[in-house]
């Protein structure tokens, strides 16, 4: 069984981390909190990473930056939580361990599980350390650009993101999310860095984290306010765990749903009304639903039913499509909303 009790490493030095991320990793008891002392000691600010096992752009970055040794403006908490998926063969391959839940559907009770307790745990601890703010680092299955998601549209949500990225998601939908503990006088976003496998990921990653960590205000937005690509209100198009779900370049027969292998091609660039998006078996209706943010299933609001193909009902941009079947069925499909285009936000 994994240890779902959080060790806390202080101050770490450099000769200390081991040289490769998936050396450090090995050297992690489980899931960790390290914590690092600023410049200024009497702020502190959060970074989570590898909350998913197979997302390791995050865990690249703060590895690098703890190897060279910068203290950071001020003082830095660092959890590295799914440690024990991620080291499961093969390496940086599965999002949580078989049969556990996902970790970052954990955070509201009950917390009656092994992840549970590990968010439980971070909770606890954010409370008592209290800092000012926290950035969730992730990456995507599919082939992303990187984007922000946060549950709240002000200054302090959007200078965090822009830290990273001038693609941001508002979202509605609640899922248990560690970003879902965003308050006013706290602020999370969460950081999609781009694909799980993709080099571009990996450096963004690195410049984002070093920003966050040398920055001595990481909430203001310049006088001149950001050009942000915004979204609003996404919804997420779910499949039932028994899909028969197949990637392929033509229609399976046997399968409830085919979708085409470019389908991650359309991430963020504009889907027109009546695009062509992917075939649908006989029992295809009954295994898929577009959830809204109040559970509704809105699918025929955004998507098209002709026959035995599926189409955009309306000019959309989608985002977090998957090429993987198990997170396909076990979360989502991919996330969808309305073309909305591009807003200056104003400090």
């Amino acid at each position: 069984m994994p240890d779902d009790s959080i060790t806390i490493l202080r101050d770490p030095a450099p000769a200390d981390i081991a040289r490769t991320p998936q050396e450090f990793l090995r050297q992690l008891d489980g899931p960790t909190l390290i914590i690092v002392q600023g410049r200024d000691p009497s702020r502190c600010r959060a970074l989570s990473t590898l909350l998913h096992g197979n997302e390791p752009s995050g865990l690249k970055a703060i590895h690098g930056w703890l190897r060279n040794g910068e203290q950071p403006a001020i003082t830095l908490l660092c959890f590295i939580l799914s440690v024990s998926a991620a080291l499961e063969p093969p390496l940086f391959s599965w999002r949580q361990l078989q049969g556990e839940r996902d970790l970052n559907r954990c955070f509201r009770p009950p917390f009656d599980s092994s992840p549970g307790r590990v968010a439980e745990q971070t909770l606890a601890l954010l409370d008592q350390y209290k800092p000012e703010c926290l950035i969730d680092i992730h990456n995507t299955s599919g082939m992303n650009p990187p984007f922000g998601v946060v549950i709240e549209e002000d200054p302090a949500h959007e200078a965090l993101v822009a830290l990273f990225t001038r693609r941001l998601i508002i979202t509605d939908i609640r899922l248990g999310a560690l970003m879902e503990i965003s308050r006013p006088d706290f602020p999370v976003a969460t950081i999609e860095c781009g694909g799980n496998r993709d080099p571009a990921a990996d450096r963004l990653a690195v410049e984002g984290v070093w920003r966050f960590l040398q920055e001595e205000h990481v909430l203001q937005l310049p006088p001149a306010g950001l050009h942000m690509d915004l979204y609003h209100h996404p919804v997420r198009l779910e499949l039932a765990p028994d899909t028969k779900l197949t990637f392929a370049d033509e229609p399976d027969p046997a399968a409830d749903i085919t979708v085409p292998r470019h389908l991650e091609r359309y991430n963020f660039g504009l889907v027109d009304s009546g695009t062509f998006l992917f075939w649908l078996g006989p029992r295809a209706s009954s295994r898929m639903r577009l959830r809204d943010a109040a559970g509704a299933d809105v699918l025929p609001q955004f998507f098209d039913v002709q026959g035995h193909r599926l189409y955009a009902a309306q000019p959309l941009k989608l985002f977090m499509v998957t090429n993987s079947p198990l997170i396909a069925c076990s979360d989502c499909l991919l996330y969808a909303a309305p073309e909305t285009g591009h807003s200056v936000i104003d400090d």
